[in-house]
């Protein structure tokens, strides 16, 4: 009688192991798995130089456009905007961040896309492409965001024409925080 109740819940365990669906295994963003456009990512920062506190971000790309309509905006915000380097061209992110304290105490502000290092474009053999001297079309996503507060504004950068694939990645060590937080990945394609 226990062989055959053992024998019954083996089987039972097999059939039912048979039939569950493989484990889902996460998503990470990294460079080799950059966001879509409208994925949302959430991250954390630490603000503080002496006391530190963690805040919660979201990014989400909303928009990317390159060529020839990145440069007609670009112009369009400055007349005095130049050809790109032979072989690059223009291209444009307008992006969603998110700032929230996780505690009531936590209120330092953030400040977002000053830092030259904050938002940079990658190739898609993950070289970093030289700084672009531009000035993003309004709203640039520039300024200090307070927590529970958001900013949606535009960023520019130039890339190689050829690049079918370029990245843009936003690095938390900059902008006055502490360096805590992982460097979040964005297609900009």
């Amino acid at each position: 009688m226990k062989n055959r109740i053992a024998s019954l819940l083996l089987v039972l365990l097999i059939v039912i192991t048979a039939m569950s669906p493989p484990p889902v295994v996460a998503q990470e963003n990294s460079s080799s798995n950059p966001a879509s456009l409208h994925t949302r990512v959430r991250s954390m920062i630490e603000l503080g130089s002496v006391y530190t506190n963690i805040y919660d971000i979201a990014i989400t790309v909303l928009e990317t456009v390159r060529g020839k309509e990145a440069m007609d905006r670009l112009q369009a915000t400055n007349p005095d905007t130049k050809t790109p380097p032979e072989g690059f061209e223009y291209s444009l992110a307008r992006i969603k961040f998110e700032f929230k304290g996780r505690y009531v105490s936590d209120n330092l502000p953030f400040d977002l896309g000053n830092d030259p290092l904050q938002w940079v474009a990658l190739a898609s053999n993950l070289t970093e492409y030289p700084k672009a001297s531009l000035t993003a079309p309004k709203p640039a996503l520039v300024g200090r965001v307070k927590p529970g507060e958001s900013m949606e504004g535009w960023v520019a950068f130039a890339v190689k024409q050829k690049d079918p694939k370029p990245v843009m990645v936003f690095d938390p060590d900059t902008g006055g925080a502490t360096g805590r937080g992982r460097t979040l990945f964005f297609k900009l394609y």
